[in-house]
């Protein structure tokens, strides 16, 4: 039985494109596991032959992090790697290729494995700059093919819900990883790592001048929501910020506000689907609003540098500098569709511009990498030994959760919480049924924990 490795970093933006996929690749003989990304690198000391598919295979910046990916090999595995955040880059084509080196490098792949990318910009930079083995391939990211008609009932009951309790709410999405890091604030931003030399000019230009623009930004936008907090106070205004941020610095400046949200609840999806308009400023959902046919406000104050400014996400909505701007525009009544961008450029770092069903050009990866497996030398488990090896990655989180705590590093042990929301039971096979149903496909849960789901193909009438 061939193994089909699925590893999840964050559940929010992860969870719901994993499950399409795993629902796509299901037939006879295969097991899609779907895992928090520590589970999957545990799992992989045991099982064999099969498909790992996602970006968590090198831990650290510039693929530099090879053991794993060596012990994968010797076990009988290839790769389909696909990142997660692929297109959305500040600044211009120089600062992209940089930010490009540091998180893909595809000559360490080898000639069975396969890089699916968000765009031809993104392929024709990888074949570029060094000798590849890999298959590097454009196909999109299948996460954004879920704001297609085909997938509303798959969020039907979520949108339902937020329509009724919130009414015609407005979505401000931030993205200040820089400006207010949930992990470990600007000590963690600014310490020497593989990707940041304090010795190097350029790293230290970037750095710093990415994490000013963000304090600015990021104050403008506070800003902007206590304005609309009064000038609309039957209004619901949702701040929902980035996986890597803080939420707990907007709760303290908005504790007293009753109609300003701090949340990250659940998948942006059915948030971005049931709002009446999204604000943001440099942030990826402003694709997916896009997408879902909703008006998009980049909001960029005027002291912004257009260096950090992000190309991919600023082309899909209307960019306002001031809070008045945005009010008389909430005001007017009508919120134009700005439509999805259609220009040369975006169309080049974007797939999902053109291709409407990018899942089902990754399925062929998946297919194409799993004909290259040994299958002769794969191996699977019983309910019983993933129970145990659940049980061993508990202990392991317990033990890292006591070394945070001693070492005063909290913030770590709440930024995974957040980022890792448990697969609880009723909720995940809520989510599998839907999106088999979708797909017309028999399924059954082999094994389910809080951090792993087994799934294989139902072959019973």
């Amino acid at each position: 039985m061939s193994n089909f490795l699925f590893p999840i970093e964050t559940t929010a933006r992860e969870l719901d494109h994993k499950i399409l996929m795993a629902i796509k690749s299901l037939q006879q003989g295969r097991q899609i596991i779907i895992a928090d990304q520590q589970y999957i690198r545990l799992l992989s000391f045991f099982i064999k032959g099969g498909v790992y598919f996602g970006k968590h295979l090198f831990g650290k910046p510039r693929f530099s992090d090879v053991n794993y990916f060596k012990r994968l090999k010797e076990n009988y595995f290839n790769v389909v790697h696909l990142n997660e955040e692929g297109a959305v880059w500040p600044g211009g084509e120089s600062v992209w290729k940089n930010l490009m080196i540091q998180s893909e490098r595809p000559s360490v792949l080898s000639s069975s494995d396969f890089l699916a990318t968000w765009g031809n910009w993104q392929r024709d930079f990888n074949l570029s700059y060094e000798e590849v083995e890999a298959k590097v391939i454009t196909t999109g990211h299948s996460r954004f093919d879920l704001y297609r008609d085909k997938y509303a009932s798959y969020f039907s009951d979520e949108v339902d819900k937020l329509r009724s309790d919130l009414g015609d709410f407005i979505l401000i999405n931030t993205s200040f990883s820089y400006s207010n890091n949930g992990e470990g604030g600007v000590k963690f931003i600014f310490k020497n790592t593989l990707s940041y030399d304090s010795n190097c000019y350029a790293d230290r230009e970037y750095r710093f001048g990415r994490w000013s623009n963000q304090m600015l930004s990021m104050t403008s936008i506070v800003y902007l929501v206590h304005k609309l907090s009064l000038e609309f106070p039957e209004k619901k205004i949702v701040i929902r910020p980035h996986p890597s941020e803080s939420t707990e610095y907007y709760k303290d400046i908005f504790q007293n506000i009753s109609n300003v949200i701090v949340t990250y609840d659940g998948p942006v999806t059915p948030w971005i689907l049931a709002c009446d308009l999204l604000i943001h400023n440099g942030c990826t959902t402003a694709i997916e609003a896009s997408l879902a046919n909703k008006y998009v406000i980049n909001f960029q104050p005027s002291s912004s540098s257009s260096t950090s400014n992000v190309y991919l996400a600023n082309i899909c909505g209307d960019t306002v500098s001031e809070p008045d701007e945005v009010i008389q525009i909430i005001k007017s009544g009508t919120l134009p569709k700005k439509g999805i961008p259609n220009d040369e450029l975006s169309n080049s770092l974007f797939e999902n511009f053109k291709e409407k069903d990018s899942a089902s050009r990754l399925l062929e990866l998946l297919n194409a990498a799993d004909l290259k497996v040994e299958t002769k030398k794969a191996s699977n488990f019983g309910s019983f030994t993933y129970k145990l090896i659940t049980l061993g990655f508990s202990c392991y989180k317990i033990a890292k959760y006591a070394y945070y705590h001693f070492k005063g590093e909290r913030n770590k042990h709440l930024d995974y919480k957040k980022r890792f929301e448990i697969f609880q039971s009723d909720i995940i096979r809520r989510k599998l049924a839907r999106m088999a149903e979708i797909h017309n496909v028999k399924y059954k849960v082999k094994h389910l924990s809080n951090h792993c789901i087994v799934l294989e193909y139902d072959d019973k009438d």
